[in-house]
């Protein structure tokens, strides 16, 4: 059969007509809804930015500079988040009133600093949360600056890259674009595909790319756009409102506050992701045969679709030239702690030069994301592509999928015929996606793994310079029988100073002294289980507590990169934990180790959301059959990670594709 996308009725012109759109270049928050804030809430930043930002030797302290920053960089964000912040700075400046009997703004600098420093320091994490979430974007905006960067040796901007269209973008199609041509916004748009795939991540990318290959009729369907190279240009804030789901404020609910971190665009999570590549371990295929009776899973019957995804990604350890001084301290910490098993990673990056902004898209492509492997490559062999292209229903015919319906970013309705329909919009989407179809599995949305994670930065008196090189480059084993993996974790400039949990004269002295900083992050393989539901509007909420087991797993982390930090040489070590600012020698350290902890007491942020829609063989316990086919719905198929069965604690990417591949192959057998 031919892999081509056939429209059958005259509506589906436009998209002909505006195929070969790479996406929006020009910006997309232009048209957004402007908000302001009040000149007195402008009082209450410039008074909190500069209470919690004092100048330095170094660097520039806060004031009205910061407040034009922060307003320029919260342009576009929803009227929602808008009114929460208002409601946080109206909290700041009410917060004195009792003690001070004054409001906040009023406070001359030194009493408003101690304010704010007994906020930072307070025990109840909902207290320490509020000053967190009213405190990062003014430390963003702060820092977001040339010149900020410029003061500790840091490159701001990347250098642009021109893109060359290639062939195959004649087959994508701008769902911005469609139904600008004449009356035709109006109508719905008619489609038809063999197979359409909703969503273009790891799982969805990789299943279309076996799909195409096999000769079936692929169309590809993108909630997001089909951002191209010259569009990263390595800035945090930008990348993060461009390429990150709700713009990077997905957060889980529960005894602690976690974020978790999701892509929106062509590419999925892939472009945000730091490129590291595992295999799940034996142990993990061991737990679903046992558990989930999936006795078709294992290393060595999974280790064929492995290889070819290693192959497509290009996989390979990092390259040692561009370790980084991270790279270099943590290896000497290890050796001198006589550690065994700790090295480079394992990732997918072709010709990297080390930038160090792999979580924000890629300039140069040589990061092996979807976007550049999987999607071209299917691309290539056929398929179809409408970006901007939102889902909201299924279409079921006499208990069988028939297609899928939705609106475009035009506005203009759509609606695909097919003979099998594959959701891989990830295990956020995905569980909303099929429960609002109708699907009553009663594990559909449960079962959210999230692989808890935190991290540690220290200081050395050498220059380790975490801007230039892989930021997850190196890895220590060691603890990964016991679920707890230690992989490297640094940030830029501008995002360490939102991820540093201090204010005043501590957070001014860590910043200025940058170039002197590693950061270093871990996981753990959780036991923990969350839940993903439709919240308000339809988006996904999400609900996580974290057990007492994961957080002894948490604290033993920590304490070990501790003293691997402390072996390498570290002056002063920061953990980021409520009651422990910092440590700096052995007895610290055992003090941490016999610390009772609560949840609330780390910094914990995720990023591998897992297994809400998972596959097994009983429909009590699974959502999906082992060939990823729904028990409940014919020709409806889960590709992503919401049908991976549980944590597997190493990074998920590649067995999310090896499964997608697994399960497409089976998929193109059946329509044959």
């Amino acid at each position: 059969m031919s892999a081509a996308l056939r429209e059958p009725t005259s509506p589906s012109s436009a998209a002909r007509e505006t195929a070969g759109s790479s996406g929006p270049t020009r910006d997309p928050f232009a048209t957004a809804q402007s908000w302001s804030l009040s000149s007195r809430e402008e009082a209450i930043v410039i008074a909190l930015a500069a209470a919690a930002l004092p100048s330095g030797t170094l660097l520039d302290g806060g004031g009205p500079a910061t407040l034009t920053r922060l307003t320029r960089m919260m342009r576009g964000l929803p009227a929602s988040v808008w009114k929460g912040y208002r409601a946080l700075l109206w909290l700041a400046e009410l917060s004195t009133l009792p003690t001070r009997g004054k409001p906040f703004s009023k406070l001359n600098r030194d009493v408003a600093e101690a304010h704010l420093e007994a906020w930072a320091g307070g025990r109840t994490h909902l207290v320490r949360s509020s000053l967190h979430a009213l405190l990062s974007p003014i430390k963003y905006a702060h820092f977001d600056a040339p010149e900020m960067y410029a003061h500790v040796g840091c490159r701001y901007e990347t250098d642009a890259v021109k893109d060359e269209p290639p062939r195959w973008m004649a087959q994508v199609t701008n769902g911005r674009d469609v139904g600008a041509v004449g009356d035709a916004r109006d109508e719905t748009l008619e489609l038809e595909a063999e197979v359409v795939v909703v969503g273009t991540g790891a799982g969805g990318a990789a299943a279309a790319y076996e799909l195409a290959r096999r000769g079936r009729a692929v169309l590809l369907l993108e909630e997001g756009d089909y951002h191209r190279r010259s569009s990263f240009n390595g800035r945090g804030n930008d990348m993060t409102k461009l390429l990150y789901r709700d713009m990077g404020l997905t957060l889980a609910w529960g005894n602690v506050g976690v974020p978790v971190w999701a892509g929106r665009a062509v590419g999925g999570s892939t472009v945000i992701n730091s490129g590291t590549c595992y295999r799940a371990p034996e142990p993990v295929f061991s737990e679903w045969r046992r558990d989930l009776g999936l006795f078709g899973f294992s290393a060595e019957s999974m280790s064929p679709y492995y290889q070819q995804v290693e192959a497509m990604l290009r996989v390979a350890p990092a390259e040692a030239e561009f370790l980084g001084g991270v790279g270099r301290v943590i290896e000497r910490g290890a050796r001198k702690l006589g550690l065994l098993h700790h090295g480079p990673l394992r990732r997918n990056t072709e010709g990297c030069d080390g930038q160090g902004i792999c979580c924000f898209g890629c300039p140069t492509g040589a990061k092996r994301s979807t976007d550049v492997s999987y999607v071209p490559a299917a691309l290539e062999r056929g398929a179809q592509l409408v970006t901007a292209a939102k889902v909201d229903e299924i279409v079921t015919v006499a208990g069988r999928a028939r297609g899928v319906a939705g609106t475009l970013g035009s506005g203009r309705r759509f609606v695909v015929k097919a003979a099998a329909v594959v959701i891989a919009g990830g295990a956020l989407v995905t569980p909303v996606i099929l429960r609002k179809a109708g699907l009553r599995a009663p594990m559909l949305g449960k079962n959210l793994s999230i692989h808890p994670a935190t991290k540690v930065l220290a200081m050395f008196d050498e220059v380790i310079d975490q801007s230039r090189g892989i930021p997850q480059a190196y890895a220590i084993e060691d603890l990964a029988t016991e679920g707890i993996m230690l992989e490297g974790g640094s940030t830029p400039f501008d995002i360490t100073a939102v991820g540093v949990p201090y204010v005043g004269k501590r957070l001014m002295e860590i910043m200025s002294r940058f170039p002197h900083i590693a950061t270093f992050g871990l996981m753990v393989k959780d036991t923990s289980r969350g839940a993903v539901r439709a919240g308000p509007g339809g988006k996904p909420l999400i609900t996580y507590d974290l057990n007492d087991h994961d957080l002894a797993r948490l604290q033993r982390g920590v304490v070990r990169l501790c003293e691997v930090y402390l072996a390498a040489g570290a002056k002063r070590i920061y953990p980021f934990i409520a009651g422990t600012p910092e440590v700096s020698s052995r007895a610290d350290i055992e003090g941490l180790a016999h610390r009772k902890l609560r949840a609330s007491d780390l910094e914990i942020t995720a990023f591998h959301p897992l297994g809400t829609a998972r596959v097994g063989t009983d429909p009590r316990t699974s959502v999906l059959g082992p060939d990823h086919e729904t028990h409940e719905v014919a020709g409806l198929y889960v590709m992503d990670g919401s049908a991976v069965p549980s944590s597997l604690g190493v990074n998920p990417q590649m067995t999310i594709m090896a499964m997608a591949l697994r399960a497409a192959e089976r998929l193109a057998e059946r329509l044959e």
